[in-house]
């Protein structure tokens, strides 16, 4: 009996020459050593790379502690020096300059208030109007209105004009003082109702008149006869 010969067909062709043609590579794992990193050879090794990582490689946990509180220190040393050398010599210049500048504003306030209670009751238009005048002054010249940002700058200079005494060759407080917008607006108010009402501001500016205090002090002239207390009887 004779077998023919079986034929092979075209998949068992593909499936072949497939086989043939992919191979599958396999990475067989190197050696590794224990004691490599014993000596600090091996690329985990914490040596190497503290070797390797260079001068400008991060300092370790402590030298970034270190390095901070000395940093903390030196800057609460140079605030505390800063305030030793400075702060004062500021305090003082301000409260000088806005004593100076306080004073006036009170100065006016305190007149166009004097002369509203002098005219007051009367029925011309002159002295309603010093009765209103004596409200808007106290608006303007009030602390919150005098050192509004628009007239100062955060270090505490001016930003108006301001021109020195005639004969001066500085400029002291009180011409800051004078030359403040509000200041000179009222300076020229006061003036206007001082001529209004015939006041003579010299007068209050002599200082060799009476006082009040002195007159005050003097004892009461009396002619009763000063009567002697009787001790209590308990």
């Amino acid at each position: 009996m004779h077998f023919q010969p079986i034929e092979h067909a075209a998949d068992d062709a593909y499936t072949a020459q497939a086989q043939d043609t992919y191979q599958v590579e396999v990475d067989v794992p190197a050696t590794h050593d224990a004691l490599d990193d014993v000596f600090g050879s091996g690329p985990s090794s914490p040596v190497a790379e503290h070797q390797d990582a260079g001068p400008g490689a991060a300092h370790p946990s402590d030298m970034r502690r270190l390095q901070a509180e000395h940093s903390t220190a030196g800057y609460r040393e140079g605030v505390s020096f800063a305030k030793d050398s400075s702060i004062q010599a500021g305090f003082d210049e301000g409260f000088s300059l806005g004593a100076s500048v306080g004073l006036r504003a009170g100065q006016l306030l305190g007149m166009m208030e004097g002369i509203a209670d002098a005219v007051r009751g009367r029925d011309d238009p002159d002295a309603v109007r010093a009765g209103d005048l004596v409200r808007e002054a106290r608006e303007d010249l009030s602390i919150a209105t005098i050192f509004k940002a628009d007239y100062w700058a955060e270090d505490g200079n001016w930003k108006y004009e301001v021109r020195p005494t005639q004969g001066a060759d500085e400029v002291l407080f009180p011409d800051v003082a004078e030359a403040h917008p509000l200041i000179r607006k009222w300076t020229a108010i006061l003036d206007e109702q001082l001529a209004l009402w015939k006041i003579d501001q010299a007068i209050l500016d002599d200082e060799t008149g009476h006082r009040l205090e002195s007159i005050m002090d003097e004892p009461i002239a009396t002619s009763a006869v000063p009567s002697a207390r009787k001790p209590l009887d308990w």
